[in-house]
């Protein structure tokens, strides 16, 4: 076709779309849909994506420079963007064993001193308090925890790391601000005061404050020395860390100089970590860097950026796809509502190229306006959603980031993905009979049954492909054409699917009858539907299942404290040396000892009082290996459990700590882990898991979630009851005792107890062990700590907890209280049940444009079934069952579909995992793909049947005679 002649098409394409319009905003609808998420997702990631100069202000406000205290004294090596978790000290993890003279120099001055020498002359230092520990605060319930952090917000240095919510930054002593997740949690407001546990000084709450990059902290921020200086004053210091002083500083260089690579090595050498704006936005080269010239993090972070843009690859390549084929139907409407129009310029002369020339113009006008209007819609949709979008990932948007080439990109490809749908229907408008067309009546012919044999080989050689291809070579460009390809592969299947329809209706009523003979009779248009609901259940299950495995990964690592609900109080032991007064006859020891018990006993009775309804009660101490008290005779010691060289896992045998990971191949662990029960991994303990403590069947059942009699009988008739069955060997369990201070290895006495044990299977193994306190006496173990646990039918609420926290704190210092929460996931059920509902109101959609179009095209069948006396409801169920077929097949191929992309990302996500072994087991550092069975059973069984209600509810039940030619 020359110029002229597409102009013409042009023309009649967008006159043919004026004079359609519920037709055209159809179709401009189906196109706009996809290219909105696209455009959605395309903002959301880019305003996501900090600058360096916005990651450096949310850092460290106004300041060159945030200098963090690692070793003072010692040299190190760090990253440009320094992480504490890969930060190299080389005399304490790093290749020398122990610190240089000059280095023990260092260590002994003054940091003051250190830091003038660490930083070029003349930089100004703001102190900045940041401890990871949590403390006590007072709220309206009663106490919750609190991080307590030392900055002076009001100076010019720290802007930018907070953003001022309501209120002014504290300028008075004692003045503090608050987050707004702390104050929405404690039922404070501005204006308010607060009090830290173990302090009688009023904190006045003057700003709510959010910090930029974690809108979920939940802090108090002081001026310097003043939190950190009641804190060190007060009792309770059980949970907080506050180190002596601030170790960490804003660094403001003098006349605008930028702090340099030079500059920070030169800080490491003195034991400081620099995060420096100027290295941020211009990092050396690797090579520049001496901790990735000394440690392979250089190709752990190809590793991870290899994975990224894989999984971005793949999302791309999958909506594009889902563009196309959700156009697809789409523009099979118009070209079949226009056949009578395209007959007529083909008996005026026209021929296959004017037909499809028209066909595609209006592709082009169609798809460009669907384009524009989705990009649009997107933005504007995030722009509407960013307080949602923001809160739900617990950061702000660095900018609101609208990329002109991005954009432009996404409208290019709206338009050439429609021209792509449109290329079938075109062809087919093309090779129509002339007569046929002017008439009314379709030609159908029976599907080549090459093409879906050619349809399975490419789906699974496309599945294949991105399955085996994500392990070897470009993974990237591999993963997203194997998806792809294994789409297109069930897309070439869906006519013949279609047409298997036929042989099942016959067995069905008349409506479902009638529906599925149609569809099966006209493929042209059920066939572009069927893949267009398939397009849309596929990407609905492939980022519902690579949620899930992700969630059931955080799910399995994630190791509770006690039951869920369950509530745990911890007691501090008086210690001896702190008793003044001794009755005649008695001891320090036993004062020491009473007092604790009474303490406890108190506890107790605060805790019950203040949460009502906890039920029957727990009570366990830890147990070790001598009294350690002072008294004569006395000595301090350890106990743990020996687990026997025979059950240890064969590769864990030689470790000189049996806990002390060894790296294994891939192979061999996947060998041992199937041929040897050794090696199976226990279930994850908390990290403060208890090695033995004493207890009765109520801690069993608080504590561990054990509710069986024959542990409880074992328990009481001294037995030791154990966890994990690798430690009990001819039906006892080994102990390690280690005496301090005696003669032996390393100044200790090492020595060696059997006591009678059974295994038994814990819901939450918070302890290695337990017997009974008489045992424990017999067996010359000492019991230390007093804790005590409740399992209430319902776990307690924010405020109970609160209360009760509160009225321990008021006891004194050394207790603490926690509910066990359970594990809490960060992708939610919400975030679930909207990909399934998107997915079902596109995946309706399609369905509804086959519907319409059917309707359209059995009007003559309609008739003749209403002429021989069929009801007036006929229309209303066929129109139902007509769109539910073209769901249902949708949805069943549309979950394998989507299979495909989940699986061969996941596989990507377990790349460089290493296989390590340990008493504890073998553990692969993969994750394996986990299907969420209940959201795709509402998808694939609950759709069709919403499908029949909307088209049912939504069509009219009379039917018109129509004039029938022929």
């Amino acid at each position: 076709m020359n110029l002229s002649a597409w102009r013409a098409a042009l023309r009649i394409a967008r006159r043919d779309a004026l004079r359609a319009k519920g037709r055209s905003a159809l179709i401009i609808a189906m196109i706009a849909l996809p290219v909105v998420g696209v455009t959605a997702a395309d903002v959301v990631a880019r305003s996501s994506v900090l600058t360096p100069q916005e990651s450096a202000t949310r850092l460290m406000g106004g300041a060159d420079a945030y200098l963090s205290t690692v070793r003072a004294g010692w040299r190190l090596e760090q990253a440009p963007d320094p992480d504490p978790a890969t930060t190299l000290v080389l005399s304490q993890n790093g290749p020398k064993p122990v610190p240089t003279e000059e280095e023990t120099a260092r260590a002994a001055r003054p940091l003051d001193q250190l830091l003038k020498e660490a930083l070029p002359a003349g930089a100004r230092l703001l102190p900045v308090e940041s401890p990871a520990g949590y403390t006590l605060a007072g709220t309206a319930a009663g106490q919750a925890r609190v991080q307590a952090w030392g900055l002076d917000l009001a100076d010019p240095l720290a802007r930018g790391i907070t953003t001022l919510r309501e209120g002014h930054w504290p300028g008075a002593p004692y003045e503090v601000a608050a987050t707004t997740e702390f104050l929405a949690g404690s039922g404070l407001s501005v204006g308010g005061s607060t009090t830290l546990a173990g302090t009688h000084q009023a904190l006045r709450i003057t700003a709510a404050v959010e910090y930029p990059g974690d809108l979920k902290a939940v802090r108090l921020v002081g001026r310097p020395g003043e939190l950190g200086g009641l804190l060190a004053a007060a009792e309770d210091r059980t949970e907080q860390t506050q180190a002596d002083g601030p170790a960490d500083f804003l660094v403001s260089l003098p006349g605008g100089a930028a702090f340099g690579w030079e500059d920070v090595q030169r800080a490491n050498a003195y034991g400081f970590t620099v995060a420096s704006r100027a290295v941020l936005a211009d990092p050396p080269p690797d090579g520049a860097v001496p901790l990735f010239r000394d440690t392979p993090l250089s190709g752990d972070r190809g590793t991870e950026a290899l994975k990224s843009s894989t999984i971005a690859a793949t999302v791309v390549g999958m909506a594009l796809l889902e563009v196309v084929l959700l156009a697809g139907p789409a523009f099979a409407v118009g070209a079949r509502r226009s056949r009578r129009q395209l007959a007529l310029i083909a008996a005026g002369g026209g021929d296959r190229t004017h037909i499809r020339g028209v066909v595609l113009g209006g592709a082009v006008v169609l798809a460009g306006t669907g384009a524009l209007t989705g990009t649009v819609l997107g933005c504007l949709a995030v722009a509407l959603g960013r307080p949602w979008l923001e809160a739900r990932s617990g950061a702000r948007f660095g900018h609101f980031a609208l990329e002109p080439a991005d954009l432009l990109g996404v409208l290019a490809i709206g338009v050439v993905t429609g021209l792509l749908a449109a290329i079938v229907p075109a062809v087919q408008a093309g090779r129509q009979p002339v007569t046929a067309a002017l008439t009314g009546r379709a030609a159908t012919r029976p599907p080549a049954i090459w093409i879906p044999v050619a349809g399975v080989l490419v789906a699974g050689a496309g599945t294949c492909l991105a399955l085996f291809g994500a392990l070897e070579g470009s993974r990237t460009r591999v993963v997203m054409l194997g998806s792809v390809i294994a789409e297109l592969g069930l897309v070439a299947c869906t006519p013949w699917f279609v047409s298997l329809l036929g042989r099942v209706a016959r067995a069905l009523p008349l409506g479902p009858r009638l529906a599925l003979r149609d569809a099966a009779r006209n493929r042209g248009r059920s066939a572009p539907a069927v893949a267009a609901v398939m397009a849309a259940v596929a990407g609905a299950v492939a980022v519902l299942t690579f949620q899930s495995s992700s969630d059931a990964a955080d799910r399995a690592n994630y190791a509770a404290a006690a039951p869920n609900g369950a509530v745990v109080l911890r007691t501090q032991q008086v210690s001896p040396a702190s008793v003044t007064a001794v009755a005649p006859g008695s001891s320090a020891a036993s004062v020491a000892a009473a007092a604790s018990g009474k303490a406890a006993a108190d506890l107790r009775r605060t805790v019950e009082q203040a949460i009502p309804g906890l039920g029957e009660r727990g009570d366990l101490r830890n147990l070790t290996y001598g009294a350690c008290d002072g008294r004569p005779g006395s000595f301090c010691g350890t106990v743990r459990l020996d687990m026997p060289a025979e059950n240890l896992c064969p590769p864990a045998v030689g470790a000189a700590n049996p806990w002390d990971s060894v790296r294994l191949d891939e192979a061999q662990a996947r060998r041992l882990l199937a041929e040897d029960p050794r090696c199976r991994p226990s279930a994850p303990a908390p990290q403060d898991v208890r090695e033995l403590i004493t207890g009765d069947a109520n801690v069993l059942r608080n504590l561990l979630g054990v509710d069986d009699p024959a542990a409880q009988q074992a328990l009481a008739a001294g037995k030791v009851v154990v966890l994990d069955p690798r430690y009990v060997k001819d039906g006892a369990v080994p102990l390690q005792l280690t005496r301090y201070g005696a003669e032996g290895p390393g100044g200790n006495q090492l020595s060696t107890a059997s006591l009678p044990a059974v295994a038994v299977q814990a819901k939450t193994p918070a302890a290695r062990a337990v017997l009974s306190p008489a045992a424990a006496e017999a067996a010359g173990l000492t019991p230390t700590t007093y804790e005590s646990v409740w399992l209430p039918a319902h776990a307690p609420g924010a405020a109970d907890e609160q209360r009760a926290t509160a009225a321990v704190t008021a006891h004194g210092p050394g207790a603490k209280l926690s509910v066990e929460r359970g594990y809490g996931s960060t992708y939610g059920d919400a975030t679930m049940l909207g990909l399934a509902i998107a997915a079902s109101a596109v995946a309706i959609a399609a369905a509804g444009i086959a519907t319409g179009l059917a309707a359209t095209d059995s009007r003559g069948d309609l008739a003749t079934l209403a002429a021989v006396g069929a009801g007036p409801g006929i229309r209303r169920r066929l129109s139902g069952f007509q769109c539910a077929a073209v769901a249902a097949l949708g949805a069943v191929l549309g979950a394998l579909a989507g299979f495909v992309p989940a699986a061969a990302v996941q596989r990507v996500e377990n790349l460089g995992a290493v296989p390590r072994v340990d008493a504890g087991g073998i553990s692969l550092g993969t994750h394996p793909l986990v299907v969420p069975w209940p959201y795709l059973a509402a998808l694939v069984a609950g759709l069709p049947l919403l499908a029949w209600l909307v088209a049912a509810g939504l069509t009219r039940s009379r039917v018109a005679l129509t004039r029938r030619t022929g």
